[in-house]
């Protein structure tokens, strides 16, 4: 991704239950459907599910914008953190999910760098449009992922 500039995104909850417990609906693309919205339909591409060279297919709609994508699990921590790069699709990126023991429960972040494939009008675009739609999805998915995990 030489000579590409991405923009990072990167959000985090604290939720009361145990990093073990929060762990399956962090790391499996297929936990994403039940607390992210705009994740639509996940198809699993490869013999292996939630193994590092894992891939799948992704649907999504965000900010009025239909999208699919292909991504493969790059680094598994088991109960730590999960890393993802895309490999075909809608836009270019790569990031993780982690969890992290607190005090309270868990900790849960969610950091990526991604670039969307718009001319430079269309990377204006998407700082005032859809990385908003972004950052307004995720604090709504992690909202609903803490409700799901705190019952």
């Amino acid at each position: 991704m030489k000579g590409v500039i991405l923009t990072k995104f990167e959000k985090s909850i604290e939720i009361n239950a145990s990093p073990e417990k929060v762990w399956p609906l962090i790391s499996s693309w297929d936990g994403w459907v039940e607390w992210y919205a705009p994740f639509k339909k996940v198809e699993h591409t490869s013999k292996e599910i939630d193994k590092v060279g894992a891939t799948v297919h992704i649907a999504t709609e965000l900010a009025g914008i239909k999208s699919s994508w292909e991504a493969e699990h790059t680094e598994i921590i088991e109960n730590e953190k999960v890393s993802w790069r895309t490999t075909g699709g809608g836009f270019t990126g790569f990031g993780f999910n982690a969890v992290s023991p607190t005090k309270a429960g868990t900790k849960v972040t969610i950091m990526m760098d991604y670039d969307l494939p718009y001319s430079v009008l269309g990377k204006l675009i998407d700082k005032l449009r859809f990385h908003k739609a972004l950052e307004k999805s995720f604090d709504v998915g992690l909202q609903k992922l803490k409700d799901m995990m705190e019952k």
